[in-house]
């Protein structure tokens, strides 16, 4: 619909707020002009939004941690037996040298290097899966991997261009048709992303969510930062795109209006999260904002 903004642009007058506040606009209109362009006005709400890093989960290939915890059994069994070789041959060479110094020696030698070949698989937990994995004691490792096996869960990276590392908790995983997942964070993985330069989080999907997400898939995440912030919602109908900027006109009083910038705001299905710059209760437009800024542009051009 073409409103005759030509024909109401001398019953406009702009006012520029201080150079503070350079990007803010005052726009007077009066009553019957507001009525032609039909201007509607609702109140915004108090509301509290949680931060979140948004970033990216990657499920990983078990594989490879089912490998080495079987390595790491096979190597235990073979110290156990080595060490009770190396205790029998010892108390032999002890007691009558049924058993040579020389062989008591070599089953100690033995059990040693068993020993060290054991503590490098463990520690290999460590930097090829992260400090989470390596902490797992050896039934908790294995009940794990049963369940990676089974399906019952999912080993997940998450990375983010800003960094995650020092983040706890849980993760949101977006599963596409409005379905989501949740991963417990274990930890910071050990090998850093190359593209992004970020050390990224393993993380954990129990229960029926975990078969949804195959070996490689790559699914959106946001983690909780913490307390958040308080502000309020603008609606998406109250916004504009301009200069770069988006915007939204909020009254003033009975005659004029106010093009304010959204600073430091984020996007939400609902509209726009401003965490400064509105006041809950102040009236926004949320009916003819587009037909406010052509009248401003208009005037502009005058």
């Amino acid at each position: 619909m073409r409103f005759p903004i030509r024909a109401f642009v001398l019953a406009l007058s702009l006012v520029l707020v201080a150079p503070a506040q350079a990007e803010s606009v005052v726009l007077k209109i009066d009553a019957a002009t507001q009525a032609r362009l039909g201007i509607a006005t609702a109140p915004l709400a108090a509301t509290h939004r949680a931060s979140a890093a948004k970033g990216f989960a990657r499920a990983l290939d078990a594989v490879p941690l089912a490998t080495l915890d079987a390595d790491i059994a096979v190597a235990t069994a073979t110290l156990v037996a080595s060490e009770a070789e190396a205790v029998r041959s010892r108390a032999l060479n002890a007691a009558d040298q049924t058993v040579s110094k020389k062989t008591a020696e070599a089953a100690t030698a033995q059990a040693r290097a068993d020993a060290a070949r054991l503590g490098l698989l463990r520690r290999r937990l460590g930097l090829e899966w992260g400090p989470s994995i390596q902490a797992l004691s050896d039934v908790r490792r294995g009940r794990l991997i049963a369940d990676l096996a089974a399906g019952r869960a999912t080993l997940v990276r998450i990375d983010s261009a800003t960094g995650l590392s020092h983040l706890r908790g849980s993760a949101t995983i977006e599963l596409g048709g409005g379905q989501v997942a949740y991963a417990a964070i274990l930890g910071p993985a050990r090998v850093g992303d190359p593209r992004l330069q970020s050390t990224g989080l393993l993380a954990l999907v129990s229960g029926p969510q975990a078969m949804a997400l195959g070996v490689g898939a790559v699914a959106p995440a946001s983690i909780s930062m913490g307390i958040g912030a308080n502000g309020v919602m603008i609606p998406r109908v109250a916004l504009l795109r301009t200069g770069g900027q988006t915007v939204a006109y909020v009254r003033k009083d009975a005659g004029s209006f106010e093009r304010r910038p959204i600073v430091g705001g984020l996007i939400d299905p609902a509209g726009f999260f401003a965490p400064r710059g509105f006041r809950a209760g102040e009236q926004v437009v949320v009916k003819g904002a587009a037909q406010l800024f052509a009248a401003e542009a208009s005037s502009q051009a005058e």
